[in-house]
C-alpha cells in the first residue's frame, strides 16, 4: 500500500468515526447508582500502553496515566532529522494547529509528538527541534526505550500492513491520530490536512462541538 493510499484510508475513517454518534459503553460510564462501570475503565486501560516515557523538557511520564487518561490528545510520530524532509513540514503544520486551538492546548486538549527514532532522539535533540519551532506549552515531544517505543507504535496503529512498507520509518510520519479517550472517540487524517480542517475534524468529536453539515463527496453513500 503506496503512503498516498494508506493516508486516504485513514483519513475515511478517521471522518466516519467523527461523525458516529455517541458510544453507549462510553458515555454511560456512570450507572445509576453512580457506581463507576469498571469494565470501560478497563476496557479503555487495555487500549493503550503504559510505558514510561521522557519529554523534551527532560521529565519522566507514563504514556496513559500522565497523558492519555481522561485527555483530548492530538498524535503524531516524528524524526527529528528526518531523510525525506517531511516532518519539519508536518511540525510547522500542526504548529498552526496549536496556535489556531489557542489556550486549550494545555488546559484541555494535548499534543504529542512521539520519536520513531529514540536511539538518536534525546531529550536534547527533541528539546532543540521543539525549540527551533518556538512550540508552547501543552505540546511534549517523546522518547523512551526503543523496544517500548516501537510497540507503543503498533498499539497506537501507526501500523502499515504490508511489512516491508512497515519497516520504513518514514512511512509512519504522515499521519496525525485525534481522540477523546474517556469518551473513546478517535480518529486520523493527513498530518498536512489544511491546520482548519484537522480543528475541525477534532471539533466533530468533541460531545458540544461543531457538527459536519453533510458527508464529504468522496464519502458520500452510494446511490442507486
Amino acid at each position: 500500500m503506496n503512503r498516498r493510499a494508506f493516508l486516504g484510508g485513514l483519513l475515511g475513517a478517521a471522518v466516519v468515526s467523527a461523525t458516529s454518534g455517541p458510544i453507549p459503553s462510553a458515555t454511560g460510564a456512570i450507572r445509576e447508582k453512580g457506581v463507576q462501570d469498571t469494565t470501560a475503565v478497563e476496557r479503555r486501560r487495555r487500549r493503550f500502553l503504559n510505558v514510561v516515557l521522557r519529554t523534551h523538557e527532560g521529565k519522566e511520564v507514563r504514556f496513559y496515566d500522565d497523558l492519555i487518561k481522561d485527555k483530548i490528545v492530538l498524535i503524531n510520530m516524528i524524526q527529528a532529522a528526518c531523510p525525506d524532509g517531511s516532518c519539519p513540514l508536518i511540525t510547522a503544520n500542526l504548529l498552526r494547529v496549536q496556535q489556531l486551538l489557542g489556550d486549550r492546548v494545555g488546559r484541555d486538549i494535548f499534543m504529542y509528538s512521539i520519536t520513531l527514532k529514540p536511539e538518536q532522539d534525546t531529550p536534547e535533540v527533541l528539546r532543540k527541534y521543539a525549540e527551533s519551532f518556538r512550540v508552547k506549552p501543552g505540546w511534549l515531544f517523546l522518547t523512551g526505550k526503543p523496544s517500548e517505543m516501537e510497540a507503543l507504535r503498533r498499539k497506537l496503529g501507526f501500523v502499515d500492513p504490508d511489512p516491508i512498507v512497515d519497516a520504513d520509518p518514514n512511512q509512519h510520519t504522515g499521519v496525525v491520530r485525534f481522540g477523546i479517550e474517556s469518551l473513546e472517540r478517535w480518529g486520523a487524517c493527513p498530518a498536512l490536512t489544511n491546520p482548519h480542517g484537522i480543528v475541525r475534524y477534532l471539533s466533530w468529536i468533541e460531545p458540544q462541538g461543531e457538527r459536519p453539515q453533510e458527508w464529504p463527496k468522496k464519502l458520500r453513500p452510494a446511490t442507486r
